[in-house]
């Protein structure tokens, strides 16, 4: 190896082998040197690499007791978090998670990377199969950027639990609003008639999609289901599951204080809590379809007051649910 790529070198052993709490000698750099790229070089040499490094602007600290590189993209806990976020995921393969969490290890130094091998399990997860689910996303940013329509076919499932295209192989065709995640998965929010509700679809269960060059995508302004949100996270906030349709104001009673906790999770602010005649109450706003699978969910902790149609709904699923046992 040529003596002129030194600084290049070091800059890179310092980046996989140093950070604040791992200072390296002049020394530990020069056997690095040696065992990784066969090459020799002095202390003088070594410490006027590290000034030219610093020199450039390399953030790399330097003390008697050695030096180290410590300007990391993402800090060790930060790298920890997205990490647990990624395997924890639905939206993408077993395989994909545990390459993207390899990257972003990666950007670490030997010292700091974590041993993962404890969710090396995340392959057996519930996750999607659908390696398309990268693309189809890029496809769907694409076709937002350009304002088009998108094509697609869809995933659904026959007799035997395999997959296969909805319809016969249909190609929908839908103007793209918003992508979300959701519980891990992502969803597309979809417009397929301007005078429409919105359509939602699951990003993994998309196939085959392309941008449509003939069709302008309908101006978020023009949806009638977003005209009452100044923004996105608005009407997120109102569709704690995936579902279109209108927004119902609710009250529940909460018979626990530790239930409250179910409340906060999925409602936030859209909750408010207040006692009456020492009861727990709250008052939520929520997408009316989302609020029924939640308050069905959460039927031990808290009880609906009103209104009296999502009573009668909860009666009506309840009575169906008991004729089947």
């Amino acid at each position: 190896m040529n003596k002129k790529s030194a600084p290049l070198l070091i800059l890179k052993i310092l980046q996989q082998f140093s950070d604040e709490n791992h200072l390296m000698t002049q020394q530990d750099i020069i056997d690095k040197l040696q065992s990784l790229y066969n090459l020799k070089l002095e202390r003088k040499s070594v410490s006027a690499s590290i000034k030219l490094l610093q020199d450039l602007d390399y953030d790399i600290i330097k003390t008697n007791k050695g030096c180290a590189y410590i300007d990391r993209v993402f800090e060790e806990s930060e790298v920890q978090y997205i990490i647990d976020l990624l395997l924890s995921s639905k939206s993408i393969t077993g395989s994909y998670a545990l390459q993207i969490a390899d990257k972003l290890k990666n950007t670490l130094s030997e010292n700091s990377k974590q041993d993962y091998n404890y969710i090396m399990e995340s392959k057996s997860i519930n996750r999607t199969n659908n390696k398309e689910i990268f693309l189809n996303i890029e496809t769907i940013k694409k076709a937002i950027k350009n304002n088009k329509w998108i094509g697609f076919q869809y995933l659904t499932y026959d007799e035997d639990g395999k997959q296969t295209l909805a319809f016969n192989n249909y190609v929908y065709h839908a103007s793209p609003c918003f992508l979300i995640n959701n519980q891990g998965r992502y969803y597309l929010l979809a417009q397929r008639n301007k005078y429409k509700n919105i359509n939602i679809f699951r990003v993994d269960y998309m196939k085959n999609i392309y941008e449509m060059d003939d069709r302008q995508r309908i101006p978020i302004n023009e949806v009638d289901e977003f005209k009452s949100y100044k923004n996105i996270s608005d009407y997120i906030n109102d569709h704690i599951y995936p579902f279109g349709g209108k927004i119902i104001h609710a009250v529940i009673e909460v018979f626990n204080p530790r239930s409250l906790t179910y409340v906060n999770d999925w409602f936030g602010a859209n909750a408010k809590i207040y006692k009456k005649d020492n009861h727990l109450f709250a008052k939520i706003k929520c997408n009316e379809k989302a609020f029924f699978y939640w308050a069905m969910q959460y039927s031990e902790h808290i009880k609906v007051i009103s209104p009296k149609e999502m009573i009668e709904n909860i009666k009506k699923a309840a009575e169906e649910m008991l004729k089947k046992y």
